[in-house]
């Protein structure tokens, strides 16, 4: 295979991943919300968008931690009515994003590292991979792959 086959392919190979890990599925399942473990981080879209821990959430309303913008940025219990939320989404992890990024700059690397150089292709792999996996999670962690999180409510 040509360097130019290669690139084409890798190109093909990071569209339908990145296409298939922004897809989202999206419900009007309130059970869903009140099914998510305490702790897990949340945005939740009302009179205003709120990041925050779930603490609870009942059939009619929903309880969280939430930093709210003050100066002192300390943390703040909030409870929602269930009837003024409009969206709640899982907040992306930047753990994932981290994986996913030292994922595919592996393949790019080992891909890029295989086809040049004049020395052993498996070497060229090997160390390609190695150095696109650290640049690709490095990238994913401080640029989250998931910008929105996946809508588990709409109200």
């Amino acid at each position: 295979m040509t360097t130019k086959c290669n690139l084409r392919m890798i190109s093909a190979v990071l569209v339908v991943l990145l296409l298939t890990a922004s897809a989202q599925a999206q419900t009007g399942d309130w059970q869903a919300v009140q099914n998510l473990k305490a702790g897990t981080r949340i945005s939740v879209k009302a009179q205003k968008r709120y990041v925050c821990s779930l603490e609870h959430a009942t059939p009619d309303e929903l309880v969280c931690e939430a930093v709210l913008p003050r100066l002192t940025r300390q943390p703040s219990r909030i409870s929602i009515p269930r009837g003024e939320i409009r969206e709640v989404r899982l907040e992306p992890s930047q753990t994932k994003s981290g994986l996913i990024g030292a994922g595919i700059g592996a393949g790019v690397g080992a891909a890029v590292g295989a086809s040049s150089g004049t020395g052993s292709r498996g070497a060229g792999a090997f160390f390609g991979a190695l150095g696109g996996a650290v640049l690709g999670s490095v990238v994913g962690t401080i640029v989250p792959i998931f910008r929105r999180g996946k809508v588990i409510y709409q109200g």
